[in-house]
């Protein structure tokens, strides 16, 4: 019911407003006298095409143009009686809202005044705090990855949450970035990205990327007062793409990088930089019928390698067969291994010891043979003797990432009257990715093949129905193509029967995976080995936009909404994985000392898994989610000086839905199980010593043709805004807004990750241990008759879905996250056209976290100790059947003590998704200074000083109690960025030696250079839990990478004890980073329209290192070091560029 009268609201009236990119000019005219004259004929010409548009000024003398593409301008005001006025040099960006103030002057005959000075850039009418990027930057300055989103970063109220190269095609990179504190999850991003207003986030994903030169300007808003923003946690980013003008203008470009000109990549690893690319292009605009029809293409191909470094540590000669009587651990002393199955529990010692291998050496005898065959033919050796007298990190090598890529975009523009335009646009990109081998062997985990591929199209009307009135409708399709298909790790049938001894005993949740891949072996702390997983995401979106504005005096109205159908088809075939510690072959089972005891690679040799260890059948899902807002907001001019800004935003937004109702909604735990009212599972005497018999209840809800959504959500989601900007004098405003943002379905349940297809994908853990011995081997893994695969049987089960598993469901009626941000600003434009803006920035967030709702007591393990890791006969072995207790707890013969004490013993790990309770609190003071372009040189300046906090639990006791405290945020206080051009000011057109020869000239003039200087602080170091054994803070005076801050103050905590040590101590940062970018350009003017330039960029000029975090867990050898770097080493760029 609910989409329906959206959509009967959004045909009824033009009320579907769209998030528009382009922008406003308004300003009043007065007399001599500053008297306001009414009747004025205003004409707004753009230079570039000759578009124009006219106005009469309203009794209040007040003029106002909607719509405005951005680019330059020219204003003309003329009345009888008066001189005509034209003001010039008038620049239009993205989402700008231009003030220009126009003053006539009698005259009794006809005469002109022109004025070329700009307009004043401060904002008078608008409350919003956003940066806007022009076209010179996008030209001017260093960007490797050719990205148009990088260039959010020089605004430093956005923070980067991406760890990757921003290649364009990285779906994340454009969408993983904080703005105005958190909006980003680990699952992606939540602002809203817009390309020529249409949306182009699809889910937790950016989509469609533009080339550089397709791009006229693109801005970021942290503190959007306009209601017409929304489907965003609070960040905005639009771009707005070049039109054709009526001049023929373009450029033709090659930008190219050899490894013989850089530096070493990565100061570990020290193997020769890979990096080699290939990118050209070229752009091409304007009229196909002069005023009236323009139109502009670009194209752009990458042929690229990117360097990556593998660092890992391998097993040496001995250890491959099971000898580590060699093996020495970080304090000098031979690294035990011990044989798992001698663990025996001790309880009186709150210990669980086992038995050291005789020799060192693990017997032939009991090396697992899947082991043998990976360690034999697919673990490859070490290629130096390591980083330190246990050898570790010793294989580093530098390999490539290659990308084939293609850009295409082209815009038609038609002006069919003074009243209509149109424009549509159509862009893709596709992208092929693999990368080379570093060494011999399909266990190397491929990590990038596969395609990237991506599609956005966009038709755009505007339509002037009165000379208040204007209605403009849009309807957009954006598509994203991610799927991780690499080519050289395919194995055959053969090989996968030589690993599993001659069985493949997985086949039943293999049928559906288009290619098989050595299984996943991840030797925890040494290595990764096979690859299994895949992915293949399409997602793909239409969305439907309109939006009516008035002018009614002195209010500016704009009604509108819009409606999204968003879905996403996606399957992650992911068949198995194997995990192997090196706890299961340390001293004990209990507070094991992993610094001195036990091997990864030795438990890998046993091949002793545990329930960390699964095999997955998944199913494919084709999930889907509409969007419907309406809004109204009202600009409301009280007086000259003071502006109100006033809106309200409706939006409802369906649950996720599957197409063929396979999600599953939640897990009731207040309905009783029949079968067991009537016949209870017997508890035995050891666990009713410590609890009372449970209530067992549990019946699974799945969604059906009548409540298909995967949780409920509310019709009554409204966000208001409201602001003021106040004109303090000709060149400064105070301005003030508070605006609320909700966040998105589609982000806050990522759609293109797996869902709750509970029935129809299927995971099966391999056996837990039993106090403290594997009771699953590597050879075997899932026995039939043991512990079997499930099957998967749609939705056969009912409420039995899951009863002796775990699972995991959504809260079903949730506040989504809201943020609440209030800014106060004032700017003002100083001399030589320097404007500076000051920002007191405030967010409120209300957010949701994860519970686990069947977590047992914690005090009952502190009082109790290793008493509770005693293993006793379980109630529920073989209760039932399969098909009323068909969870995986049927098939444990014992099972532990503690696991009895749990809510729902029935039933594993349960967790609630979005869960209500926690807040973040996020300030910051921020401070920007900018020039545009003009006289030779531009600059931005800006900085950024936030403090975040956030509600988290201190421990597993705070948690069950649902205690929550306030947390320091990790994450770097102070951000600083510094970006311009300068051009020398010697030759042609410059101010020295403008008269020289041409032959000199080319030698001496037109030479620029850019730069972008970028610094955070380092973020804080935080710890787990440990033992204190001096209360004190660990920061050094000088501290090294070897020792980043005192590590003697740290002890294994004792087990069964709460936390003591603080998460985090103020002052102790890991390594702060910086970086220079620059650019040295010169240009050949081949003739007055024509000019060829070639320019060098440097990326991290000075080659600095930049160093991670170290190490901040006690139990790892590597504890207090830091063991990675999270930049390259010097690269420069070559370009030529041809520009008509």
């Amino acid at each position: 019911m609910l989409p329906r009268l959206a959509c009967l609201l959004l045909c009824l009236a033009p009320f579907a407003f769209s998030q528009d990119y382009r922008a406003k000019v308004q300003g009043t005219v007065t007399d001599s006298s500053q008297a306001v004259v009414a009747g004025a004929r205003v004409t707004l010409i753009n230079t570039a095409t000759g578009v124009s548009a006219t106005k009469t000024t309203e009794v209040n003398g007040h003029y106002f143009f909607d719509f405005v593409e951005p680019g330059p301008y020219t204003i003309t005001a003329e009345l009888a009686g008066f001189a005509t006025v034209i003001q010039q040099n008038i620049q239009v960006q993205v989402r700008g809202d231009v003030t220009v103030d126009l003053t006539l002057k009698p005259s009794a005959v006809s005469e002109q005044i022109t004025v070329t000075e700009a307009p004043v850039s401060v904002q008078f009418n608008t409350s919003t705090v956003e940066t806007t990027i022009d076209r010179k930057m996008l030209t001017e300055l260093p960007i490797l990855s050719r990205n148009p989103f990088s260039l959010a970063l020089l605004d430093t109220s956005v923070a980067n949450r991406y760890n990757n190269d921003r290649n364009p095609f990285y779906m994340y990179s454009s969408s993983m970035l904080d703005i105005g504190g958190p909006t980003t999850t680990s699952g992606g991003g939540q602002n809203d990205l817009l390309l020529d207003g249409a949306p182009m986030q699809l889910g937790n994903k950016g989509s469609y990327a533009p080339p550089m030169d397709a791009v006229q300007e693109f801005s970021v808003q942290q503190s959007s007062v306009d209601a017409e923003f929304g489907h965003s946690a609070g960040g905005i980013m639009s771009v707005s793409m070049k039109a054709g003008t009526n001049e023929y203008h373009g450029t033709v470009y090659y930008f190219g990088r050899n490894p013989k000109l850089n530096a070493v990549s990565n100061a570990i690893a020290r193997t020769p930089n890979t990096v080699r690319n290939h990118i050209y292009g070229f752009s091409v605009g304007g009229p196909v019928c002069r005023n009236k029809l323009f139109n502009f293409a670009t194209f752009e191909r990458w042929n690229t390698r990117d360097p990556r470094n593998h660092i890992s540590t391998m097993p040496t000669d001995l250890e491959r067969i099971g000898d580590f009587s060699q093996s020495l651990n970080i304090l000098g002393g031979q690294r035990t291994v011990f044989d798992p199955q001698t663990t025996v529990l001790n309880v009186a010692a709150n210990r669980a010891p086992r038995q050291p291998f005789p020799g060192n050496k693990i017997p032939a005898s009991m090396i697992d043979p899947v082991a043998r065959v990976y360690m034999t033919k697919y673990i490859w050796k070490p290629n130096n003797p390591g980083n330190d007298i246990t050898g570790i990190q010793n294989f580093r090598t530098t390999y490539s990432w290659m990308n084939r890529y293609w850009n295409f975009s082209d815009r038609a523009d038609w002006n069919i009257n003074d009243k209509w335009k149109i424009f549509g646009r159509y862009s893709r990109f596709r992208t092929l990715l693999d990368m080379s081998k570093f060494v011999d062997s399909i266990a190397v985990n491929n990590n990038i093949g596969g395609q990237m591929n991506s599609r956005n199209i966009a038709f755009d009307s505007v339509y002037t129905l009165s000379p208040s009135t204007v209605l403009n409708v849009r309807w957009s399709y954006g598509s994203l193509q991610d799927d991780y298909d690499p080519t050289w790790t395919e194995v055959t049938k053969e090989q996968l029967l030589e690993v599993w001894g001659g069985r493949l005993w997985d086949e039943p949740y293999t049928k559906n995976v288009p290619k098989r891949m050595l299984p996943l072996m991840n030797i925890s702390g040494k290595g990764t080995f096979g690859r299994s997983s895949m992915w293949f995401q399409q997602p793909h979106q239409y969305s439907w936009h309109a939006r009516l504005s008035q002018g009614r005096g002195s209010h500016y109205l704009k009604y509108g909404g819009e409606a999204r159908y968003h879905r996403s088809n996606v399957i992650f075939p992911n068949p198995n994985s194997f995990t192997f510690t090196q706890n299961y072959t340390a001293d004990s089972a209990i507070g094991a000392d992993t610094r001195r005891y036990g091997d990864s690679y030795a438990t890998f040799l046993l091949g002793a898994i545990d329930n960390s260890s699964w095999a997955r059948y998944t199913e494919q899902q084709n999930v889907n989610v509409h969007y419907y807002a309406t809004y109204v907001q009202d600009d409301w001019k009280v007086t000259r000086r003071l502006t109100l800004n006033m809106g309200l935003r409706w939006e409802y937004e369906t649950p996720p839905w599957d197409t063929h109702d396979r999600l599953s909604r939640y897990l009731d735990l207040t309905n009783p199980i029949p079968e067991m009212q009537r016949k209870p599972p017997v508890f035995p005497a050891e666990v009713l010593a410590y609890r009372s018999a449970p209530q067992f209840n549990g019946a699974w809800m799945f969604a059906t043709t009548e409540d298909r959504g995967l949780y409920n959500t509310s019709a009554k989601i409204f966000s208001p805004r409201i602001g003021f900007a106040f004109r303090v004098d000709r060149r400064s405003a105070l301005r003030a807004s508070w605006s609320r943002f909700i966040t998105p379905v589609v982000t806050l349940t990522d759609t293109q990750r797996p869902m709750e297809l509970y029935g129809f994908s299927v995971t099966t853990t391999a056996l837990p241990a039993v106090e403290g011995r594997p009771q699953a081997k590597l050879r075997d893994p899932f026995p039939v008759g043991v512990n079997p695969l499930i099957m998967p049987k749609g939705k056969a089960l009912g409420r039995y879905q899951n009863l002796g598993d775990s699972a995991a469901w959504s809260n079903q009626n949730f506040d989504r996250p809201r943020s609440d941000r209030l800014s106060i600003s004032y700017q003002r434009e100083l001399w030589q056209r320097i404007s500076v803006d000051a920002t007191f920035y405030y967010n409120w967030i209300n957010s949701l976290y994860e519970s686990n709702v069947n977590q047992a007591d914690p005090n009952l393990s502190l009082t109790y100790k290793a008493a509770l890791s005693r293993n006793v006969p379980n109630p529920f072995y073989l209760y039932g059947d399969e098909n009323t207790f068909p969870g995986q707890l049927r098939n444990r013969a014992t099972v532990s003590i503690a696991s009895l004490l749990r809510p729902h013993p029935h039933y594993l790990d349960l967790t609630q998704r979005n869960t209500e309770g926690m807040r973040n609190r996020f300030r910051s003071w921020q401070f920007k200074a900018r020039r545009q372009f003009s006289a030779g040189y531009m600059f931005l300046f800006s900085y950024n000083y936030n403090r975040e906090r956030w509600l988290e639990f201190w421990d597993n006791v705070a948690e069950y109690a649902r205690q929550f405290e306030w947390r320091e945020s990790p994450e770097a206080r102070h951000r600083l960025s510094l970006s311009g051009t300068v051009e020398l000011p010697f030759g042609k057109k410059r101010r020295f030696l403008s008269q020289m020869p041409r032959v000199l000239d080319g030698a001496l003039g037109g030479w620029s250079v850019s730069n972008i200087f970028t610094w955070n602080q380092g973020s804080l170091l935080t710890f787990g839990d440990m033992k204190l054994l001096k209360d004190i803070s660990p920061k050094l005076d000088n501290p090294t990478r070897d020792r980043y801050f005192d590590t003697s103050i740290f002890d294994r905590p004792e087990p069964f004890t709460r936390r003591t040590n603080p998460r985090q101590y103020e002052g102790l940062r890991g390594p702060g980073r910086w970086n220079i970018d620059t650019t040295l350009s010169k240009s050949f003017p081949l003739t007055e329209r024509i000019k060829l330039e070639f320019r060098m960029e440097a990326y991290n000029l000075t080659n600095s290192v930049m160093w991670g975090n170290p190490v901040t867990s006690v139990t790892n050898s590597l504890f207090g070091r830091i063991t990675s770097q999270v930049n390259r080493g010097r690269e420069l760029q070559y370009c030529a560029r041809l520009q008509f």
